[in-house]
């Protein structure tokens, strides 16, 4: 009977190894990825940073990959390239932040809506939007090679008043999808952004610290639980 002993601190071993690798300490490499909503000051990857800061939880946060008029086919091309920047008195490498980051918060899509919407006939912006979202799916794919962790993404919101009302929710109703198929968190944003006009399509402070609320949910509800 002597193989059921060992068998039986095998399995005890086994547990207790489990339950020690849940319970670690977590820290948390935080990559805030995208176009200027993600840039600018007083974002809301500042307040997910000084969470998880006051968490204890932060191991490294990078938001130098975040571009001004960033687009779709530009993050999957510096992803490609696997672009470097300059972080922390350290190079960084994209895939190599990727591959790391415990979590992602990513904004991109918006400023390929922007550029065609208003000069495109109805067809037209369908048609283009399909493409957008090919090239969207496309980065996904190539995010989830390297990224296995949380990715939490924003919703693309109206800066056109009513026009255009039924394009933005066809084009995020099709984000829940390609969400559902690589398993991305959405943030809809839609209603903290409403009013909000091209003149002043970038979040207010009162704005950021509201769309961090529903991420900060997610991120209690994935990483501390």
């Amino acid at each position: 009977m002597k193989w059921k002993a060992v068998l039986f601190l095998a399995f005890v071993f086994l547990m207790v190894f489990v339950i020690y690798l849940t319970t670690l300490d977590r820290k948390v490499y935080y990559l805030n990825l995208g176009d200027e909503v993600a840039l600018t000051e007083d974002n809301y990857g500042q307040w997910i940073r000084d969470y998880l800061k006051f968490k204890g939880k932060l191991e490294k946060y990078v938001s130098e990959f975040s571009e001004e008029d960033y687009r779709t086919t530009d993050l999957i091309r510096d992803i490609e390239e696997n672009r470097k920047v300059f972080s922390n008195k350290n190079n960084i490498a994209l895939k190599n932040a990727l591959i790391k980051a415990d979590l992602v918060t990513l904004s991109i899509g918006s400023n390929d809506i922007y550029y065609k919407i208003t000069t495109a006939s109805p067809k037209e912006s369908y048609e283009y939007i399909d493409q957008v979202l090919v090239d969207l799916e496309n980065l996904l794919e190539l995010m989830r090679e390297y990224c296995k962790e949380d990715i939490i993404m924003i919703n693309y919101y109206n800066v056109y008043q009513e026009q255009y009302n039924e394009i933005f929710d066809y084009m995020n109703d099709k984000l829940d999808d390609l969400a559902n198929v690589y398993e991305i968190q959405i943030v809809d944003i839609t209603d903290i952004m409403y009013g909000n006009t091209m003149e002043n399509r970038l979040p207010s402070s009162e704005q950021y610290e509201q769309i961090y609320n529903r991420m900060k949910k997610i991120i209690d509800e994935q990483l501390f639980q």
